[in-house]
């Protein structure tokens, strides 16, 4: 189960950036008179205290589900589309190949290799290695919305992180 921490609003407002920024989900306990944060991420949420426990506790659960997902790495089904943060993207079958790969080594190093071995059914078996960095090039147009990028590793290959 995922972490969710409290946070006085405004009084502790920079241990809760720090938080967030480091994957952390946090709960701002605010007071009668003070105006509200704008949550900027899906690990951030608010409640003004005093408060009822049963409301407390709903926040609490609604802010663990949703870090949960907000931690998930992205998969590709087998009709193609990328699933990522409760967001859907379909692809082309060649693209759905290489975010698969890339997926299944969710923040490693994928060789050039492992990419051209993925697409073999797909593709010449002979792909260059431009047709590999177009098809990565687009590849990485296609999930930046989504929060996800694709960062080249000068002579060892790609990996697929969140931004």
């Amino acid at each position: 189960m995922t972490e969710v921490v409290l946070i006085r609003w405004p009084e502790d407002e920079a241990d809760g950036a720090r938080l967030v920024r480091a994957g952390v989900a946090v709960l701002y306990l605010i007071g009668p008179e003070d105006d509200p944060p704008s949550p900027t991420t899906c690990l951030e949420d608010w409640m003004r205290v005093p408060g009822d426990d049963r409301d407390l506790s709903a926040r609490v659960a609604a802010l663990e589900a949703r870090a949960t997902l907000h931690h998930l790495p992205p998969r590709v089904d087998d009709q193609g589309r990328l699933h990522f943060r409760g967001r859907l993207l379909r692809l082309a079958p060649v693209d759905a190949q290489l975010a698969r790969t890339l997926a299944e080594h969710f923040d490693q190093v994928v060789t050039d290799g492992d990419l051209v071995a993925g697409l073999d059914e797909l593709t010449d078996p002979d792909t260059p290695p431009i047709a590999l960095r177009t098809g990565v090039a687009q590849l990485r147009a296609q999930l930046r919305p989504l929060g996800l990028m694709i960062r080249r590793v000068p002579r060892r290959g790609y990996v697929l992180h969140r931004r």
